[in-house]
């Protein structure tokens, strides 16, 4: 049976191969509760619709862009402040978040699919270069569980953005809590946002420089970014995020 967000539900029944196929007095049992079924599904829906509003009001409040996403990457709500930072990040077909940068759009999209499978939740963060005279931000994809013995609630997460200031070198608890790190990766990538050469990096903390060059090929991956250029205006501003 169809759900109002566009999800379809499907209520599978089993039984022991050797008791036989199911009798009818059974099947008209089953189908007596299809439309109470169908009211808790709806009741649920709407149920979860008004909560993801709620959440993206209250961040309103404090300043926060927000938008609260389903599982399968669909809008649920989304406040003004995030609906300003359009077209850097909008909602494209399907009503589906949708970032113009495509190297963080896909980090996004991975981190949902992680989210909707993962049996812990955990925050990634995920930056967004700055553009024009926009300035870089940080996303953070929280995860919001649902209570196991509600069948109906699917798992959602909340996507928050920070903007990313000019504040020079960031400190490395930063880096790692953010980006997931490892303390060698963070202590290269705090070199390279001060502006150093990787040549610079090898010499300063006695790495080889090919040693180095793996590391900036993970912190990449990490970030999203692809050029050096574009990692070290990105890490420079998030000095800012340490206070």
């Amino acid at each position: 049976m169809p759900e109002p967000s566009g999800h379809t539900l499907i209520f599978d029944f089993l039984a022991r191969s050797e008791d036989g196929p199911f009798s009818s007095q059974a099947l008209d049992r089953i189908n007596s509760l299809k439309g109470d079924l169908a009211r808790a599904a709806l009741i649920s829906s709407r149920m979860i619709f008004r909560q993801a509003q709620s959440i993206t009001s209250t961040l309103s409040l404090i300043g926060l862009p927000a938008a609260v996403l389903s599982d399968d990457n669909r809008v649920l709500a989304m406040n003004g402040d995030m609906e300003a930072l359009a077209p850097r990040i909008r909602t494209g077909a399907g009503n589906r978040i949708s970032l113009k940068n495509l190297a963080a759009n896909g980090l996004v999209l991975t981190a949902l699919e992680q989210l909707s499978v993962a049996q812990v939740s955990n925050v990634q963060s995920i930056p967004l270069a700055a553009e024009g005279n926009a300035p870089a931000l940080i996303l953070h994809l929280m995860p919001v569980r649902r209570n196991a013995r509600d069948i109906f609630s699917r798992s959602f997460a909340v996507l928050i953005a920070t903007p990313v200031c000019a504040a020079g070198a960031p400190d490395m608890r930063v880096l790692s809590g953010l980006f997931d790190l490892t303390p060698g990766e963070a202590r290269v990538a705090r070199e390279l946002a001060s502006g150093a050469s990787l040549e610079a990096v090898s010499i300063k903390l006695g790495l080889k420089l090919e040693t180095v060059r793996t590391y900036l090929k993970r912190i990449f991956l990490k970030t999203g970014t692809r050029r050096q250029a574009e990692l070290t205006r990105m890490l420079s501003g998030l000095g800012r995020l340490a206070t």
